[in-house]
């Protein structure tokens, strides 16, 4: 569990996305005391099951019932356990290496040898001594959660929902073979503003300085022309993204645009889809494929664009409701251009 929190949540802070990145938090401690809850119920009830164990290698019933009230009493603990080692994960993923030490050095060594300890000094301390692991670990929660509010204050209270520009940006999605880039081409020329493919924003990044120059080719290619779901390479272009919105007007094809870019006013979401039918003949036509070929990159190239956009947006990709316009491509290069256009057009009168 808490690997997958500091997956998921290192790359929704990476993206600044305070939405997510409370989801995130919340489910994660949820999700995290459901299974704790779920293995705490299974041990209490197969706790002495468990314990007759002892009786296979001769151990005394006495042996057994001390092994049986153990097994009942530690595992009320799992359950601050995982809220515990859930917290860890979570300050992890947002950039801190002490805090969640300091938890572990808790629940592992500062609680738990005093408590122990003094429960030896009693007279019932063969039952009382399990105790320490409960306790331990509740008292470890407290001052987690109060390490977590600290850490949230500090981190990501003051994360914003961005307006990154006031510039117009049009953003272009589309399915495999509808001829999407070239028509956002034309578009981009027809209104006189900036074309950015992933082309373009790979030049971009190494102009800007985003990347070095002196990086390998399959380094680069794995930033900004795969779509291969990668954290870091998603943090970067999102953030080349960010800065190519705010230099002025353009286009701006796939990359999940849209999402990125989702406070901005002026900002236009389009999706292009056709046929497809359609799209197996543009595909033929284009890169001179065979049926079986254009078939089989056309699901592999939607399956990718499709898998980067929801695992970015966490919406679905193709949705009509996340776009201003969807449009069929059926209609042809030229009427696609032009509805797109005098859209935009008809938005600044």
């Amino acid at each position: 569990m808490s690997n997958t929190i500091i997956s998921i949540l290192s790359f929704n802070y990476g993206m600044k996305d305070r939405k997510r990145i409370d989801e995130c938090i919340k489910f994660g401690i949820v999700d995290t005391i459901i299974v704790s809850l779920m293995i705490t119920l299974l041990f209490e009830l197969l706790a002495h099951p468990l314990s007759q164990l002892f009786g296979l290698s001769g151990s005394t019933q006495e042996m057994i019932d001390i092994c049986s009230t153990a097994l009942h009493i530690a595992s009320l603990g799992f359950v601050f356990m995982g809220i515990s080692v859930a917290i860890q994960g979570v300050l992890q993923s947002i950039g801190y290496a002490i805090r969640p030490l300091i938890i572990a050095l808790l629940r592992l060594v500062i609680f738990v040898f005093p408590i122990a300890y003094f429960f030896t000094l009693t007279e019932n301390v063969a039952t009382l001594v399990w105790w320490t692991f409960p306790i331990s670990e509740l008292l470890t929660v407290i001052v987690s959660f109060i390490i977590l509010k600290k850490s949230y204050n500090e981190r990501i209270s003051s994360i914003k929902n961005e307006i990154i520009t006031n510039n117009l940006v049009i953003a272009i999605s589309r399915e495999h073979g509808t001829n999407g880039k070239e028509i956002a081409r034309q578009v981009a020329k027809e209104l006189n503003i900036e074309f950015y493919d992933k082309e373009r924003i790979k030049e971009f990044a190494l102009k800007h300085g985003f990347v070095s120059n002196k990086e390998s080719e399959d380094y680069i290619y794995s930033q900004f022309l795969s779509l291969d779901i990668n954290k870091n390479s998603i943090i970067l272009l999102s953030n080349v993204i960010k800065e190519i919105a705010k230099k002025g007007n353009c286009v701006i094809v796939g990359r999940a645009a849209d999402y990125i870019l989702k406070e901005d006013e002026k900002l236009v979401r389009i999706f292009l889809y056709a046929p497809l039918e359609y799209r197996l003949n543009k595909v033929m036509e284009i890169y001179h494929d065979s049926h079986e070929d254009a078939l089989r990159y056309i699901h592999k190239s939607d399956h990718s664009r499709k898998s980067y956009y929801e695992v970015i947006s966490n919406k679905t990709w193709g949705d009509k409701s996340n776009y201003d316009l969807c449009l069929d491509c059926k209609l042809g290069n030229e009427t696609i251009k032009d509805i797109i256009c005098n859209y935009v057009k008809s938005l600044n009168k």
